[in-house]
């Protein structure tokens, strides 16, 4: 190709780079097509001297389509942040095939894998935390187009890392915060559902035992994470389960149970009572109403625990009972029979009254009834 040819073609790659739908595309992807080596690395080092514009992911496609440059040599060849960053929000948008490029690349293990790695990660937390502000800062949930182009331990990867970001790219909520805003975390997750993040959170929960894996490991490691996000997936994933992701679920709450007896801790014993109420508000077939599940957990528990481990577990509740601000929790709470090993009837006593108080104080003037009436 002579020299004037060469240079339309450059100049047509600098005009495509400033605009978005421009016609004879088929034209043009021809021409890189057919270019030789040493015409391929002209058109390759002008368009590494643009600056990134409107066009720039489309004619980035053709590109690499044509053998001429990857999105990762991209990537790799940029000198700042800023315009790393800029590169990777406009293939979160559009142009996934570029996107499964840098993250085919990133997932091999050599020296510049690393570096993708990074880049990748960083652009994901970023925008998972952009996505909490406004649940549709972007317009299509790229996650949905891109897992079919990807092999299955390339999908995991991405996935878990996500799951990650999810539960950790803000501030970890306190816990006694958290029994307080259940519910108006619940109320804000339905108005989210049909948002793109709603529809990221459902790609994510396709492997439910990945899901459950994860919280699995921060529970046990006391492993600081956003609650909030927590009982987003939970509840997300209550909603449609087969028999045995039922079987999952159940199996992660009695050993988060477990926990709870085995170290004492009250961390443990509110991750327990938020995850079994965000499971049983979602879904009541799983594990049965909260009701059900708090009889057959807690009303049951001295079959299943050291008398020791059975007071330690009273005590824990009993110290909760003024975070707790649910008049129907309270009500399953004071109602439901416990089970007392020998000489511990007290504890329970003791715990009932003090839930009936509660529930007392917590409701208006009006509700209380009068029984010397």
């Amino acid at each position: 190709m002579g020299y004037t040819a060469i240079q339309h073609i450059v100049k047509e790659t600098k005009r495509r780079v400033s605009m978005t739908d421009l016609p004879y595309e088929e034209e043009y992807r021809g021409q890189l097509k057919h270019l030789g080596y040493k015409e391929k690395d002209i058109v390759k080092e002008a368009f590494l001297r643009l600056d990134w514009n409107l066009g720039s992911a489309r004619i980035l496609c053709l590109l690499q389509e044509s053998n001429i440059l990857t999105a990762s040599e991209l990537i790799l060849s940029l000198d700042s942040t800023e315009r790393i960053q800029q590169v990777m929000n406009d293939l979160l948008e559009t142009e996934y095939s570029l996107l499964c490029h840098i993250i085919k690349f990133a997932y091999q293990d050599n020296g510049l894998s690393q570096t993708l790695m990074k880049v990748l990660q960083d652009s994901f937390r970023a925008l998972i935390a952009d996505l909490k502000d406004d649940p549709n800062v972007i317009p299509r949930n790229y996650l949905q187009p891109i897992r079919m182009q990807l092999l299955p331990n390339e999908n995991e990867w991405l996935k878990n890392e996500h799951l990650r970001l999810v539960l950790t790219t803000e501030e970890p909520f306190d816990l006694d915060e958290a029994i307080g805003r259940q519910e108006q975390w619940r109320e804000e997750m339905h108005k989210v559902t049909e948002s793109i993040l709603g529809g990221l959170i459902v790609e994510l929960i396709d492997n439910k035992a990945q899901v459950i894996g994860l919280l699995r490991e921060y529970v046990q490691k006391s492993h600081p994470f956003s609650i909030k996000y927590a009982l987003y997936l939970l509840n997300a994933m209550s909603k449609d389960t087969k028999e045995s992701e039922d079987k999952l679920l159940k199996e992660f709450h009695k050993d988060v149970f477990r926990w709870v007896v085995d170290t004492g801790l009250m961390s443990q014993l509110q991750l327990l009572l938020l995850f079994a109420r965000e499971t049983c508000s979602s879904n009541c077939i799983t594990m049965g109403t909260y009701s059900a599940w708090y009889k057959q957990t807690i009303g049951a528990m001295t079959y299943s625990v050291k008398k020791d481990q059975f007071i330690r577990t009273m005590e824990m509740l009993t110290a909760l009972l003024p975070l707790e601000t649910n008049l129907d929790v309270l009500d399953v709470h004071s109602t439901i029979a416990i089970s007392a090993p020998a000489k511990c009837n007290e504890y329970v006593l003791n715990y009932k009254q003090l839930c009936r108080a509660h529930i007392a104080q917590l409701k208006p003037p009006d509700c209380i009834v009068d029984l010397d009436d």
